[in-house]
């Protein structure tokens, strides 16, 4: 009885354990398909072939699938490989590989290419299909493979780096990789054994080969033969090719010529930049190696990005490659058709070098019609005259004398970096200006504030201007123009009278006592001083003064006559030579009160009546009077 429920008990927990496990397993996903390759990818139309494809995630219910075509009869070998029968009379063409199964798929792009007979230009043997592996062996194939150079040279060295992979579903044991010589000579050990080699695992071999030194170019198999051991202790073989480009030495020399050459655009204005592009053809009897093309001269075109030089590895004999080098043309002052100097350098695979230089032509239009010019048209300065320590306002006029539209338009005083500032300094903003838009034909003024420096020796100063815009086209244009800013020393003079003026009567004349006082620190080339006046009549109101020297003085008596009474203006004007040697003036207004005769006393001119002592007489008194004589 107790057995009995002890089974039952057993039965029931086995039960659920297995629905358990059938619960976890339905809910975990299915791997996703991946493919890595296919082997062969090239089968002609007329017999087809059988493909192995390689990968991940596949199952029994994985096919495979040439896309434009139809499915394909699939064998599943294990979750990592299939084989697929690709049936005679698939058309001719290049066809993507898709594999898939319910619920995921995968796609190798351009995967097979199926040729018509007329297209294979010799027959190609293609190996026996091999037939399905008996399960429990080792299957070894070539995965991937590359060699070093990628292009081996006649009579010289080439590394050969293989990759295998155990594709079978044993261990390969005694894993063994020869290269048993042929069309290429091993160089050192020519087998390499691996031990064992574990199902889906890959081992790196490489070796070292040489090529026969008469070897014409072309592409040949190199063979490897690999072997392995079961755990049975079964032999299996299976012998691989990989293809091998070589590339012949020969006789004579590469020789490369441009075969034809074309800008975009068509037709270049200065200051464009542009794509030069260049077809070069080895019209030679070898290789031509490490090829340098460029610019032989900057003085018609430079580079707009990079260096002016295209690099090619190398150019087969007859082969053809196409450069292109992105260039700027220069400030050409010449239009039609110019000539663009090119230098060649290349080598060959027997350590020549060589060395060409040819030419190629540019269409240049220097023309005004679609592109923009400008130029300073105008310059003043509020006020006109500067002296050092003063500030000034500069106004250009920008003038677009070109046929296109100026874009994004800058303009640097003093210069790219403001080199040629000095000695003026912007004052309350920066040296450079903008313009969005400057059209054809048209102008504009641009004002800025500038200060001279206080130690500035005058003189005239060029003072550059860098302009910088863009055309239509988006082609930066630069230029540089000067103008010229006039700096004079101005003279402080103080004018005035040395001493009051006495005796201002109406009908008398009077003195009038000028002094020209040179404030400065620096000598001033002082011509004449004149006095002048529109209520008096001046003699003697001009003199020749000569330069004055810092902090001396000049002094001027004239005679005046006034007709009326009140308050008479007195003009003292300086001319002076400025440091051009232009003549300058500087004017002072001075005044004078003229008072009005006062009348006769009756008794005061009885007196003199009386006496009859006139002028001379008076004279005669006051000498006497000098000499002890009688007053």
């Amino acid at each position: 009885m107790r057995r009995g429920v002890l089974w039952s008990v057993l039965l029931v927990t086995g039960t659920a354990t297995a629905l358990l496990l059938a619960t976890v397993a339905l809910a975990a996903p299915p791997a996703q398909l991946g493919l890595t390759g296919v082997e062969p990818k090239t089968l002609p139309s007329e017999t087809g072939g059988v493909l192995s494809i390689y990968g991940s995630g596949f199952t029994t219910a994985t096919v495979a699938r040439l896309v434009g075509y139809g499915l394909l009869d699939t064998v599943y070998v294990n979750d990592t490989a299939l084989r697929a029968t690709v049936p005679p009379g698939v058309p001719a063409g290049v066809y993507d590989l898709e594999v898939s199964e319910p619920g995921s798929s995968a796609t190798l792009p351009s995967a097979i290419t199926i040729v018509a007979p007329t297209s294979i230009p010799t027959p190609t043997p293609y190996p026996t299909p091999r037939p399905t592996p008996v399960p429990g062996r080792p299957i070894l194939t070539i995965r991937n493979y590359n060699t070093s150079p990628s292009q081996a040279v006649a009579g010289q060295e080439f590394v050969v780096t293989i990759e295998i992979y155990n594709n079978g579903s044993r261990a390969g044991e005694n894993t063994l990789v020869t290269f048993p010589g042929g069309t290429f000579l091993p160089v050192g050990e020519t087998g390499h054994l691996l031990g064992q080699l574990h199902i889906n695992h890959t081992a790196v071999i490489t070796q070292r080969m040489r090529v026969p030194a008469g070897l014409a170019s072309g592409t040949y198999n190199l063979q490897v033969n690999l072997s392995a051991n079961d755990w049975e202790g079964n032999h299996y073989e299976y012998p691989q090719t990989v293809a091998v480009e070589v590339v012949g030495v020969g006789s004579g020399r590469p020789q490369l010529v441009v075969e034809a050459a074309h800008t975009n655009p068509p037709i270049l204005s200065p200051g464009d930049a542009f794509s030069l592009t260049l077809r070069l053809s080895n019209r030679g009897s070898r290789t031509a190696t490490r090829v340098l093309v460029g610019v032989a001269s900057t003085e018609l075109a430079v580079p707009a990005e990079g260096s002016n030089v295209a690099a090619v590895d190398w150019i087969g004999v007859g082969q053809q490659v196409t450069v292109t080098i992105p260039l700027v043309l220069g400030e050409v002052q010449q239009a039609g058709r110019r000539g663009l100097a090119l230098s060649l350098q290349y080598g060959d695979y027997s350590g020549g070098a060589y060395a060409d230089q040819q030419s190629v032509g540019l269409d240049v239009s220097t023309a005004l019609s679609d592109r923009p010019q400008l130029l300073i048209a105008d310059v003043h300065t509020d006020p006109p005259m500067v002296a050092p320590g003063d500030t000034f306002t500069l106004t250009l006029t920008v003038e677009n004398v070109g046929g296109g539209e100026a874009l994004r338009l800058t303009l640097t005083l003093g210069g790219e970096g403001g080199e040629g500032l000095k000695p003026f300094a912007p004052l309350d903003s920066g040296n450079v200006l903008f313009l969005p838009r400057l059209p054809a034909g048209e102008r504009t003024e641009v004002a800025r504030r500038l200060v001279v420096d206080g130690g500035a020796n005058p003189g005239a100063y060029s003072f550059p201007v860098a302009l910088a815009y863009d055309d239509s086209r988006g082609t930066r244009r630069t230029d540089v123009q000067l103008i010229s800013l006039l700096v004079r020393r101005q003279p402080r003079f103080q004018i005035g009278f040395y001493q009051p003026v006495e005796g201002a009567v109406v009908g008398t004349p009077f003195e009038l006592p000028v002094e020209v006082i040179n404030l400065g620190r620096s000598l001033v080339n002082v011509s004449t001083v004149e006095i002048t006046s529109e209520q008096l009549e001046i003699s003697g109101g001009s003199m020749y003064f000569g330069p004055l020297d810092g902090g001396t003085s000049g002094s001027l008596e004239a005679t005046a006559v006034a007709h009326q009474g009140g308050t008479a203006e007195v003009v003292v004007t300086v001319h002076y030579l400025d440091d051009f040697d232009q003549p300058q003036v500087v004017t002072q207004t001075l005044t004078v009160e003229v008072e009005e005769p006062q009348e006769p006393q009756p008794g005061a001119a009885q007196t003199a009546e009386e006496t009859g002592e006139g002028f001379w007489d008076k004279v005669l008194r006051f000498l006497k009077g000098l000499l002890g004589l009688g007053s």
